[in-house]
């Protein structure tokens, strides 16, 4: 029997190790699932230690459950499925201190692999079914933005970080009464 590591998503996906890590902060959905993984993962890990001596067909059920798991996990890193209505799973709240300092922002989404240009929008604006052949990450710096992605509304306030996957159609408003200024990137 072949020993396998530990199979931790950052591991796995070291690109996405942010994501994970604000999807695990702020996602109850996703944190369920990567519990049930890592769960999963361990037992595994446990066999091939012969740690635990279940039967072979045992072991390979395990195995293909943390394979679905691990494509359902992915799916919700990348955009591609889409979590369950009502959810944040797209929004970081309150992910830069107010008032939002541009070069942090910038900063930290270099480090992430992410470029940060500004935006002004006049009150009513509105950029309608936009979709992108890359991710976007977008900033309120000051003002208020709702972004209607996926059929659910976000709305974001200075410093909440939204999240928008490539090919994602989207549409972002100006919900303030006056100017809002925003930041937002691509990988």
């Amino acid at each position: 029997m072949t020993i396998e590591q530990h199979r931790d998503l950052a591991g796995e996906f070291p690109e996405l190790r942010q994501r994970i890590h604000d999807l695990k902060a702020g996602s109850s959905e996703f944190r369920a699932l990567y519990a049930e993984y890592q769960e999963l993962d361990n037992e595994i890990h446990r066999v091939e230690m012969d740690i635990e001596t279940p039967s072979d067909d045992f072991t390979e059920e395990l195995k293909i459950r943390r394979a679905h798991l691990k494509d359902r996990l992915y799916g919700l890193l990348t955009g591609r499925l889409h979590p369950a209505e009502d959810t944040e799973e797209y929004v970081v709240r309150h992910r830069f201190r107010v008032p939002v300092d541009h070069g942090e922002v910038s900063r930290t989404w270099q480090e992430r692999g992410f470029s940060c240009d500004t935006f002004s929008d006049p009150p009513g604006q509105e950029w309608k079914d936009f979709t992108h052949g890359t991710n976007e990450l977008l900033t309120v710096v000051d003002g208020q933005l709702v972004v209607t992605l996926h059929g659910s509304d976000y709305t974001l306030n200075p410093g909440d970080e939204l999240f928008i996957p490539r090919g994602a159609t989207h549409t972002v408003c100006n919900a303030h009464t006056g100017s809002t200024l925003w930041l937002y990137g691509y990988d």
